[in-house]
């Protein structure tokens, strides 16, 4: 196997396997982030009159031919991603791509990828939140003065309409989206520079590195740029867990209230699946599968924060595995959001099921409320005799829909509305500025 530390004394193949690990398939797709590093690096050594300008024109046409040709997964008889980087420099350029490797680390390169990849995935995980929500907003609006129970240890308890249930996950959503600037401002520093975690004895300018890159700025400390990186990764899995929380209430709420015993929802036949056994079966197979999406995305961020923890200063080779579980759970976020957004387009409200569930007891909350108002008694005397009306038996009086809506609804909403549109231009603008960047550093040599 090729590595970058041949040294004297062979290490046994069976743990050069075991501590390559996912690194072949993994490092492929990080690849193009590598090659945008290396290219602003080579600027970097080339300005501080450590890289002629012919070997860096040459080493950025050899990036740029690279990142035009990447390959699905790598040869298995590389280490990792930077390995096969180097081999292929060298096959197309000669001993001159050697020259690339000055001022920098394995560990600083592979920070930089994953940090790129970070700040790449957050922009597009937050567009997809951003149309997620809007599906949400539109069913809001679109049936917000429906009325039906809302409900407390499982039991009905007050009348609700499905424009607060809506804004239920809406409102957590919109947390989450409004949180996210502050997640990419934390990532949005670059860790090129630091090298094996210490800095590098060169004169390398790493605030114009980072800009080089979109980045607001270099990572503050070199030692924590490289042992701390598993920390941005969990602050993504904890950032996608925590709506995959509000989405997993979701799909359990249309799980049960779709059922035959509750029939408050009808789901679209393009949401379920037949049974192999039972003909009349249609199954919610999309709400059972995103419901356990939603657990493995909670899992996922988990172990992420685990192995960056219980550590000391510095690099450790425990953050290897770190990078497949941050790709699958960047994978699995895109998934859930994309598939979600195409839910509640596909949910009827059965509203003759709604109306029959609100019962008169349902608006014994409210009746003590206006008891207490109307007669000017303290509220647990009037709970009291709304209590011994019912245990009499004599019906309290049923509000109808209209009466039940609460305006804050589509005042919230409206407002929420707003925060997405808000979001968005500031992400479409990021994305904007990070792509003039990109194409930039292959036009930077004279």
């Amino acid at each position: 196997m090729k590595t970058l530390w041949s040294r004297k004394g062979a290490t046994d193949p069976r743990i050069l396997r075991f501590l390559q690990g996912d690194d072949p398939r993994v490092d492929a797709r990080l690849l193009p982030h590598d090659l945008r590093g290396s290219a602003a690096h080579v600027e970097s050594l080339r300005l501080a009159g450590l890289l002629e300008d012919r070997d860096a024109r040459h080493l950025i046409v050899g990036l740029k031919a690279e990142l035009a040709s990447l390959p699905e997964s790598l040869p298995d008889d590389v280490e990792d991603g930077q390995t096969y980087l180097e081999a292929r420099l060298v096959e197309r350029l000669g001993p001159r791509a050697g020259g690339i490797h000055l001022g920098r680390s394995r560990n600083d390169q592979v920070a930089l990828a994953l940090r790129l990849f970070i700040r790449d995935e957050m922009l597009v995980l937050g567009c997809e939140l951003g149309a997620l929500m809007r599906s949400f907003s539109t069913f809001a609006r679109k049936y917000e003065a429906v009325a039906w129970p809302g409900y407390t240890h499982m039991r009905r308890a007050m009348p609700s309409t499905l424009g607060q249930w809506s804004l239920s996950f809406l409102s957590p959503l919109a947390d989450d989206l409004e949180l996210l600037p502050a997640l990419y401002q934390s990532v949005n520093r670059s860790p090129l520079g630091a090298g094996p975690g210490f800095g590098v004895p060169l004169a390398l300018d790493r605030s114009a590195s980072a800009r080089r890159l979109g980045f607001s700025g270099p990572d503050r400390s070199t030692v924590d740029a490289v042992g701390g990186r598993v920390r941005h990764e969990s602050r993504l899995g904890y950032w996608l867990s925590s709506l995959a929380g509000t989405l997993e209430r979701y799909y359990w709420d249309l799980a049960l209230f779709s059922t035959e015993e509750f029939g408050y929802f009808r789901l679209s036949p393009a949401l379920t699946t037949g049974s192999s056994a039972m003909p009349q079966k249609r199954n919610p197979d999309v709400i059972e599968i995103g419901r356990a999406r939603c657990h493995e995305i909670a899992e996922r961020g988990h172990l992420l924060s685990m192995l960056g923890r219980s550590l000391p200063s510095g690099y450790h080779r425990d953050f290897q595995l770190s990078k497949p579980e941050l790709l699958t759970l960047v994978d699995r976020g895109h998934e859930l959001l994309a598939v979600t957004a195409g839910v509640p387009p596909a949910v009827v409200p059965v509203r003759e099921r709604m109306a029959q569930a609100l019962t008169p007891e349902v608006f014994a909350t409210e009746a003590a409320y206006v008891r207490a108002v109307e007669g000017r008694i303290p509220f647990r005397e009037a709970y009291r005799e709304v209590q011994e009306q019912l245990d009499g038996g004599v019906p309290l009086p049923v509000r109808t829909a209209s009466e039940i809506l609460r305006p804050e609804v589509l005042q919230m909403l409206t407002e929420i509305e707003s925060g997405i549109e808000t979001q968005m231009r500031w992400m479409a603008d990021q994305k904007a500025h990070i792509d003039n960047c990109y194409d930039r550093l292959w036009e930077s040599l004279p």
